[in-house]
């Protein structure tokens, strides 16, 4: 097991004009997967994230990579820090894509990264202590968590219910096609969490050594839809299938829901009801409504109000 490893957070700049512009262009080709709204605002989700890690992962951290899109560099990020360094992710990716499953495939490209490093959404935070033991068991064999949320995991096991209505963007229909293309001849495992996975620079290695085609194709993709091969969801069905991974049940994780419709509501009753979880994951599937969720914002800024050391005093959002 190691002592320190690296962590690595996806994130992106929707003021970045550059960015914009390659979004305005290819748009058309866009699938409903893509949920546009949510890339016209955000509720600084990183912000906090940063701060839940500074606040429970602190002493296993070696160094934070964040791949941006063109490099963008968020305001309230102290950029005198040699523990936090900015990666873009077009010159990673060689290439232009709106689909995390794509960048998701060449993090272990980035170079001097840890054999073993954390993954993050920049929508993910930790709302409890989580050691290197939580994600590697005493044969140091790596451990994902399950789905808890159980609307979710029924989601996942009866998609064929939402699939004509596109419910989620196609994600459940995408799950199903990439499990079938690994040709495990078993039933579809759970969901994976909304929450941290810890990858393995050999295991992806090898990964992509198993299913060339799929993932030269996802990284030529530019937006996610039903036949878009996710790659993490692939991952750890590959290796959990071969013993190689833990993929265990033992982790809560709190899903906040950013919507079109009854966010507020929906989003009272989730943070009232939620209990004993370690994760939270904020979920964006607004199409038009542009305002982020008010609710969300105050539980978020209320949970996490001290600033992370990799944050700017200078600066804010």
């Amino acid at each position: 097991m190691p002592k320190k490893i690296d962590v690595v957070y996806t994130w992106v700049d929707h003021k970045n004009e550059a960015w914009q512009k390659e979004k305005n262009q290819h748009i058309k080709k866009k699938s409903a997967a893509n949920n546009t709204a949510r890339f016209d605002s955000s509720l600084n989700e990183l912000k906090y994230s940063l701060r839940s890690l500074d606040l429970y992962f602190s002493e296993c951290i070696h160094k934070i990579y964040l791949v941006t899109n063109h490099g963008s560099i968020p305001d309230f990020i102290d950029q005198s820090r040699a523990d936090l360094v900015i990666i873009n992710g077009n010159e990673l990716l060689k290439g232009i894509s709106f689909c995390s499953c794509t960048f998701e495939s060449v993090l272990h490209e980035i170079p001097n990264l840890t054999e073993n490093f954390l993954y993050f959404n920049d929508d993910m935070l930790l709302t409890a202590p989580l050691s290197l033991k939580d994600l590697f068991d005493t044969t140091g064999k790596p451990i994902w968590y399950q789905e808890s949320d159980k609307l979710l995991r029924f989601i996942s096991s009866n998609s064929y219910l939402i699939n004509p209505f596109n419910l989620d963007g196609q994600v459940s229909k995408a799950r199903e096609n990439t499990f079938q293309q690994l040709d495990l001849n078993k039933k579809m495992p759970p969901p994976i969490g909304h929450s941290p996975r810890i990858l393995n620079k050999t295991y992806v290695k090898k990964f992509i050594g198993l299913y060339p085609e799929a993932i030269d194709h996802l990284r030529n993709i530019l937006f996610r839809s039903e036949d878009t091969f996710c790659f993490l969801d692939a991952y750890c069905y590959y290796f959990s299938h071969h013993k190689m991974l833990n993929f265990v049940k033992e982790k809560k994780t709190l899903i906040l829901i950013q919507s079109d419709y009854f966010s507020r509501i929906i989003n009272k009753l989730r943070i009232f009801l939620a209990v004993d979880f370690s994760f939270i994951c904020v979920a964006d599937l607004r199409n038009k409504n542009k305002h982020p969720c008010p609710e969300v914002s105050n539980y978020l800024e209320k949970t996490f109000p001290k600033p992370a050391r990799w944050e700017s005093t200078n600066r804010k959002i």
